[in-house]
């Protein structure tokens, strides 16, 4: 660690400030227009710690001197993000451990201003501790940031000199080309690359037959013949090899208007002309003439002599390619192109032109794959079937990449050998399936073959072993990824993939990614599959890809998150490599693999696809930390369809965690296996169980993060069984936690289950403040719209709903069902259910939609959202008078099930039990139920359960005909219900004491009572309710006349 530094003096503070906080607002305005991850949360922290150190009261030159030192490493992250530099994963992981610094220190400073002298001396330790943390993370961001500094500086240097060896090695190879190496790589990017087989006669002057089939290339043959209609037409037609430019260029030779304007047309195969003097020969011999030593000049001077012709070199890219010859050749083809009555096309493999020729304008793009649409009709061609009638098409189409060659001979074999039998096939002999004829038109090996073998392949070293890597990637790579990982076997990474490109055997998709088509990766996997050598820089780098999203999901990562959803094919490919081969490192893939699950689980909320593949390859390692890691991912999947003992598996869990003494392990298991019960049990008493152990084995190990996540669990538990005073306890017990160690993320969470416990206490008021402060700290994390941001949206719509105030309620849940996940989404949807149920909304169709809401539970394995949906359509019956009996008694069942186990849903039955309005018993029964539901209500210090039940006993006392006891009820309810803000139960217990005493003659003390429930009712939506003390204060004008309109105008215009 550094000699501790001196506080800076007051100018110096002030210039700290000033620049600090300038560099904090360009790493924001970096974090806008780029999607490096860690940029916005650090600006947004390091301006509330700007903020904060300016009022503190004690310790500030300590606070100084860590911002002195923020202020430093803020230049340098700003240096490391410039634009030429992109950020390797160990450089994220350095920016992600400042960033948790800056939280750390953000809670340091914000004690030194906020705790009382009497706070401070009984929590020296833990501040003192903390301090330490901080001026650890410091240090640790100044070693780490300096090598970067250095690191850039070299990179700088190292970059300038690979620039001049590239541009000398590119002068040496094109030498007497005129184009430029941009044109070549940005044609490429036009669109993607494909193949296309056509048998055509190359051994007769006569044209060949106009394809037959020949669908997806009516707008490319319009833009061809338009431009071969232009004067002196020169058009090359560029792709890979198999893409159709044979059959492109024959169809246009045969287009009547071709035919109208060229007297001849001539179709030349290039295929034997390797040389200069044979593509002389072979031209002479298509022209009927013969061979001399002036064979070129009476060439040219045919076409100078004859009649408006056109010519076609097709497969021109074997006369271009070689060195030796590529100057007299493109001399000789600016030749022809200078004779104007002669129209010029070739065709070429790759995205390359020849330099020589000044050709016409628009550039005919490099032929893409065909449609989805233009596949299916040539296949349907060829086989004379109907795709739908049989299985499996599909499945033979993906395998072509929609690539005219691959779908021919596709078609012809499944034409004899049928769907399934061919899909058999392609798993053990891959493009050898479709590579059973003799030339480069009907065998795919040969055609994929020739593209490898060319000049410009074998000129560039790096070319094939990257293209050996890409056939491990179906979903290729980004030029980010592509240029960090540090492959020693590629040396230069950029003229490889220029030449793959160059050559179309690889193509740029739409997002700019470097891809090869599935006949290409298949025939590489079998002729020249990666080495182990070339494999593992490329796993080292996911792996540290994987992990750095482990570890910082707490703050704002999407960048990273992002590029692991772009890459989970590739992952997935490429670890399954590494299991498959005796790797050094297979403990490192293993972890890896596991994490990948993680991430599929929790980021894209799909089955993981690695976790049956991973036992039978742990099998052959005794590692016990990785057999504990597997198996806790294990119970994790449960949701996805994994089943296991659930005993079997925290036995021998347990046993790989003590055998190496890994208590941190230990403990995350035992958190894990308790949610297990929790979620897929329902068993909230055994859950709490496992976490009063996992939080003993966290505090062991001071396994802070643990501790958050398993004390929030157990909150939630106690709030379930109904301890909600315990649970508020708890939960805030892990709120100090983590504001005391600066977890932001963790904080919020704590708040979050905070209000759930204030709401159901009834503690309203504070509750849409303490929400925006956790979504304030979700903000420092970079986290706005996350699932727990829409968690606290979600909780200030509970608010709302607890408050009656049902419409803004409902605005909130509709704003945030569309966004969550198929759980949390499925709760919104209950939710509204029980809105629309308040409001009035049409029983048919609430019934409905909870019938919909209980199928979503019962697709992802949700018991308690089931039971939820089943107590709530009851309710719906009961409401609609449909089927009493029935729901009564589900009510009943559901109420003695959840007893002890679930308070949520035991309430809910209760509060319909003991309503007599519903007329489920006589008077006695319903008293019976409301004491119960009292009971229950009283433990848990529910306050607004408590008042429900006051007015739920008082319409039991007004049905029994003890008036003065229901109207002390309704009043001790009134206001409770008026303290707490609840309008449409303020309003109820309004009209009932107006009722009352109106019975009693007391008609101006009921009015009044009536006027103040009608707004209650209007803030609570309740149409009916309104109607009915509209009706009410109307009634009493009959009886004080002419005074009831003038009532009702006054109560409609508050």
């Amino acid at each position: 660690m550094p000699p501790r530094a001196a506080p800076p003096r007051s100018g110096q503070m002030n210039n700290i400030l000033k620049y600090a906080a300038i560099a904090a607002s360009t790493l924001s305005d970096i974090s806008d227009s780029t999607d490096v991850p860690f940029l916005r949360t650090i600006a947004t922290v390091t301006v509330s710690i700007l903020t904060i150190v300016q009022t503190v009261k004690t310790n500030q030159d300590e606070c100084m001197r860590m911002v002195a030192r923020i202020e430093e490493l803020l230049s340098v992250i700003l240096r490391l993000c410039a634009p030429q530099n992109e950020l390797s994963p160990a450089t994220l992981r350095n920016v992600g451990s400042f960033t948790d610094t800056l939280q750390k220190i953000h809670a340091y400073v914000n004690l030194q201003q906020n705790t009382s002298v009497f706070k401070r001396f009984f929590r020296q330790s833990e501040n003192a501790a903390l301090l330490a943390e901080c001026q650890a993370g410091l240090a640790h961001a100044s070693d780490v940031f300096e090598i970067e500094a250095r690191l850039v500086t070299a990179v700088e240097m190292a970059e300038m000199h690979d620039r001049a060896e590239k541009r000398h090695h590119d002068l040496l190879e094109l030498v007497g080309c005129q184009r430029e190496y941009e044109e070549s790589d940005s044609a490429s990017l036009v669109n993607k690359p494909v193949f296309e087989f056509r048998n055509s006669t190359t051994s007769f002057i006569m044209l060949p037959p106009n394809p037959q089939i020949f669908h997806g290339r009516d707008t490319e043959l319009r833009a061809l013949v338009q431009l071969l209609l232009q004067d002196s037409a020169r058009v090359p037609i560029l792709g890979p090899g198999g893409i159709g430019k044979t059959s492109l260029a024959t169809a246009a030779l045969h287009h009547a208007d071709i035919d109208a304007k060229y007297s001849h047309r001539y179709f030349v195969s290039c295929e034997s002309a390797a040389t200069y003097d044979s593509l002389v020969s072979v031209i002479a011999s298509y022209v009927g003439l013969t061979s001399s030593p002036n064979t070129s000049k009476r060439v040219l001077r045919h076409f100078s002599e004859s009649e408006p012709s056109i010519l076609l070199l097709d497969n021109f890219e074997t006369s271009w390619e070689p060195l030796a010859s590529r100057v007299q050749i493109e001399e000789f083809l600016s030749l022809l192109a200078d004779i104007p009555h002669l129209a010029l096309m070739i065709t070429m493999r790759g995205a390359e032109r020849p330099g020589s020729v000044r050709w016409t304008r628009p550039f005919l793009p490099p032929l893409a794959p065909l449609t989805d649409t233009a596949a299916r009709l040539i296949f349907c061609d060829i086989a004379d079937e109907d795709p739908e009638s049989n299985t499996g098409f599909s499945e033979l189409l993906d395998l072509t990449d929609n690539l005219p060659l691959a779908i021919t001979l596709v078609a012809n074999l499944a034409t004899f050998e049928g769907h399934e039998t061919l899909l058999l096939r392609w798993q053990t002999e891959k493009t050898t399936l479709f590579s059973g004829g003799f030339d480069k038109r009907s065998n795919l090996d040969l055609s994929i073959q020739l593209s490898l073998s060319s000049p410009r392949m074998l000129n560039c070293p790096g070319a094939l072993p990257l293209l050996s890597l890409l056939s491990l990637l179906p979903e290729g790579i980004s030029e980010l990824d592509l240029l960090q990982i540090d492959i020693p076997m590629i040396q230069d990474m950029r003229r490889s993939k220029t030449t793959l490109i160059r050559t179309s055997v690889a193509y740029l998709d739409q997002g700019q990614r470097l891809r090869v088509l599935v006949p290409i990766r298949e025939y590489i996997k079998i002729h020249n599959p990666p080495s182990p050598p070339l494999c593992r820089p490329l796993r080292r780098h996911f792996h540290e890809l994987i992990n750095l999203w482990n570890d910082y999901q707490h703050l704002s990562a999407a960048g990273i998150a992002q590029r692991l959803a772009t890459n989970v094919g590739n992952l997935e490919s490429v670890l399954k490599h590494g299991l498959d081969h005796e790797e050094p490192d297979l403990v490192e893939t293993l972890h890896s693999a596991i994490t990948f699950d993680s991430f599929c689980r929790f980021a894209l909320k799909r089955l993981p696809p690695m976790m049956e593949l991973l036992s039978r390859h742990l099998d052959r390692l005794d590692n016990h930390q990785l057999h504990g890691a597997y198996l806790t991912q294990l119970v994790r999947s449960w949701q996805y369809g994994l089943f296991f003992d659930p005993q079997t598996i925290e036995t021998t869990a347990v046993q790989h965690f003590r055998a190496v003494g890994d208590i941190r392990g230990e403990g995350y298991f035992i958190y894990v296996i308790g949610s297990y019960y929790r979620s897929h049990d329902d068993d909230i008493q055994k859950a709490l169980k496992y976490y009063r152990t996992a939080q003993k084995l966290a505090g062991a190990c001071n396994d802070i993060k643990t501790q958050c996540f398993v004390s929030r669990e157990a909150a939630e538990c106690m709030w379930q069984l109904g301890q909600y005073h315990e649970a508020l306890a708890e939960i805030q017990e892990m709120r100090r936690l983590a504001k005391h160690h600066g977890l932001f993320y963790h904080e919020a969470h704590a708040i979050r289950v905070e209000l759930l416990c204030r709401v159901t206490l009834g503690d309203l008021k504070p509750c849409l403040s303490l929400s925006a402060e956790g979504r304030a700290l979700l903000a420092f994390c970079g986290l706005q719209g996350s699932t727990l941001d829409l968690a606290l949206v979600n909780s200030d719509a509970q608010v709302h709903s607890e408050m009656t105030e049902y419409a803004e309620a409902k605005a909130l849940y509709s704003g945030t069902v569309v966004k969550h996940s198929p759980l949390a989404q499925a709760y919104d949807r209950v939710n509204l259910a029980c809105i629309d149920l308040a409001m009035g909304q049409d029983a048919a169709e609430v019934r409905q939609e909870l019938e919909a809401i209980k199928a979503a539970f019962q697709s992802i394995v949700n018991p308690q959202g089931i039971t939820m949906c089943d107590a709530l359509l009851a309710f719906v019956d009961i409401r609609d008078r449909c089927r009493v009996k029935e729901a009564t008694l589900s009510l009943e069942r559901l109420f003695y099930e959840s007893r002890g186990n679930d308070q949520e849903i035991l309430l809910i039955c209760l509060n319909v039990l003991a309503d007599i309005q519903w007329g489920l018993y006589d008077a006695w029964t319903t008293y019976g139920w409301a004491l119960v539901l009292m009971g229950f209500a009283l433990k848990g210090k529910n306050i607004i359960v408590i008042h429900n039940t006051l007015q739920y006993l008082g319409d039991v006392f007004v049905v029994m005909g003890n008036v003065s006891t229901a109207e002390a009820l309704f009043q001790v309810a009134l206001e409770g219900f008026t303290a707490m803000g609840i309008h449409q139960f303020r309003g109820n217990c309004g009209v009932r004491l107006g009722d009352l005493l109106k019975r009693r003659g007391e008609e101006a003390k009921a009015l009044e009572l009536w006027k103040m429930a009608r707004p209650c009712f209007v803030r609570s939506s309740q149409a009916k309710d309104i109607k009915a003390v509209d009706e009410r204060i109307k009634a009493f004008g009959k009886v004080v006349d002419g005074i009831a309109v003038k009532v009702l105008n006054e109560v409609v215009l508050v």
